[in-house]
């Protein structure tokens, strides 16, 4: 009859000393760069009622970092003039100090943009392997051939493998989902008419400006539908320097 032993009447006392542990797992950081421009609100009103409110370098959406790859402007457009007041993404243009003018990047651009930049990463991945050295005193219950045996009993210390089949498994790869740009396409500012006492409210974005540049100009024209009129308003932020 084979040595049985009964796991309810089982007590292990033993010493076990762990020697190597290793695991493989991955380590990603995609830490946005400081923005260019203070976060700091710039508000014009026009003589005939029109208020624009622009924040620099301000952005709360997916993908968070998206200043690696372009420059938002929150803009906020509230109609008091009486009238509607009409404007296009060619009304909007930014320059710099030297007068090189910039336009909006559409939205789609920008979310092509960001999903064929974004790094995919790839990385193998290993089961874990643990090599213990263990011994000591064992006590329990267990029946066999030769009867009850009733005590302790001494396992000699020596080497024990978790497995002892060793071999170098393929690894598994495991790859970093695409980030999401959805709220680039909805959050960005819409073109168009603006009835009065209504607002409109979304994001601009511009390419990342040259490391020369130091202040900015956004220029923001818009037109009284029904009229000739056709007014501009000027946003100037001067860019921020290394440790500001």
């Amino acid at each position: 009859m084979k040595n049985k032993l009964l796991p309810y009447a089982f007590l292990p006392v033993g010493l076990a000393l762990i020697v190597l542990i290793t695991s493989c797992y991955p380590r990603g950081y995609n830490i946005p760069p400081p923005p260019p421009f203070a976060p700091t609100p710039n508000v014009q009103t026009s003589d005939d009622g029109l208020r624009i409110t622009v924040i620099p370098s301000y952005w709360t959406g997916s993908p968070g970092n998206l200043q690696n790859y372009v420059t938002p402007f929150y803009v906020e457009i509230e109609n008091f003039t009486g009238r509607t007041i009409g404007f296009d993404y060619s009304d909007i243009v930014l320059f710099d100090q030297f007068r090189t003018q910039y336009s909006p990047l559409n939205p789609q651009a920008v979310a092509d943009i960001i999903q064929s930049s974004a790094p995919v990463y790839a990385y193998p991945a290993y089961p874990n392997v643990s090599i213990g050295i263990g011994g000591g005193y064992y006590g329990g219950y267990y029946g066999g051939r030769w009867g009850p045996y009733y005590g302790p009993y001494w396992r000699p210390f020596g080497f024990y493998a978790y497995n002892p089949i060793w071999y170098y498994p393929p690894p598994a790869y495991y790859y970093a989902q695409p980030p999401s740009t959805k709220d680039v396409i909805t959050e960005a500012l819409a073109p168009g008419s603006i009835a009065p006492n209504a607002s409109v409210r979304g994001y601009l974005f511009f390419k990342q400006m040259p490391d020369e540049v130091n202040q900015v100009t956004l220029d923001i024209g818009y037109g009284m539908e029904g009229t000739p009129v056709f007014r501009t308003l000027s946003f100037t932020f001067p860019v921020l320097q290394q440790g500001q």
